[in-house]
């Protein structure tokens, strides 16, 4: 009996041991589940505060883009506006390239009026109205390289207009034995895209140049074209028609007509 009261004891000890442990071991779960909920609580509210960021960054970026899209339009249409301006002003100015550096000295506007007047074969009575003249403003080029094109500004543009047609009537226009060019004044886009042009279609001269090389090299003797080649076909036609009949009229079978 005391042996079974011993037992009891020591269980009863054991139990209230394992129960103090399983008490301590649940207040730290529940403390440690604590401490999550609270840094979870703390993370969903930062990914709402970011959600709301994101939301206010899109909206941002959507009016900025608008206004960019705008902008553009905007300055394409101002710059478009400055072009024609550019060029208005430019209407009753001239551009003479090919003229050696130092010929005008110190007088431009009576070294422009001569130059025009012998190169051109003006007529004496014509009132040229030359309002100004200048080299175009870049550095001054070394010897070997080309000269500066010289723009002349006309006071009335029909006088610049017919001296214009003049220059490109004549085409070949010398002065003291070298090759000057008449132009119109255009602004530098202008020039961008006309250079631009130039190339390309020089491009495209060249390889239209070569197919057709190509052509003529492939090209045979008897090759002809597809009127031709019918023409020839129906003449060879008739022949062997003319042919077949007299052979069938000498050998005595009657002509069949199955050559249509």
């Amino acid at each position: 009996m005391a042996t079974v009261l011993m037992e009891l004891r020591n269980l009863r000890k054991e139990h209230t041991e394992a129960s103090l442990d399983t008490k301590t071991t649940l207040s730290r779960v529940e403390s440690t589940l604590c401490d999550v909920l609270e840094r979870t609580t703390k993370l969903e509210q930062q990914v709402v505060n970011v959600e709301q960021r994101v939301s206010d960054t899109e909206d941002k970026a959507l009016r900025h883009e608008r206004a960019i899209r705008y902008l553009l339009h905007r300055e394409a249409k101002l710059s478009a506006k400055c072009e024609d301006l550019e060029s208005r002003a430019r209407r009753n100015n001239l551009r003479i390239y090919g003229v050696k550096e130092g010929e005008e000295r110190s007088d431009m506007i009576n070294f422009i009026a001569n130059l025009m007047r012998s190169s051109l074969a003006l007529p004496e009575d014509l009132d040229l109205r030359v309002e100004r003249a200048r080299r175009s403003l870049t550095m001054k080029p070394e010897d070997s390289a080309p000269p500066r094109s010289i723009i002349v500004r006309f006071s009335d543009y029909r006088v610049k207009e017919s001296i214009l047609q003049q220059a490109w009537k004549n085409r070949g226009v010398v002065y003291q034995g070298q090759k000057i060019f008449f132009d119109h004044d255009y602004t530098l886009d202008v020039q961008k895209k006309r250079k631009q042009e130039r190339e390309n279609s020089r491009e495209t001269q060249d390889k239209h140049q070569t197919a057709a090389s190509k052509a003529q090299q492939s090209e045979k003797p008897w090759r002809f074209s597809r009127v031709d080649s019918y023409r020839r076909a129906q003449v060879k036609k008739t022949e062997l028609r003319a042919v077949v009949f007299l052979q069938q009229r000498f050998t005595g079978e009657p002509f069949k007509k199955g050559l249509n």
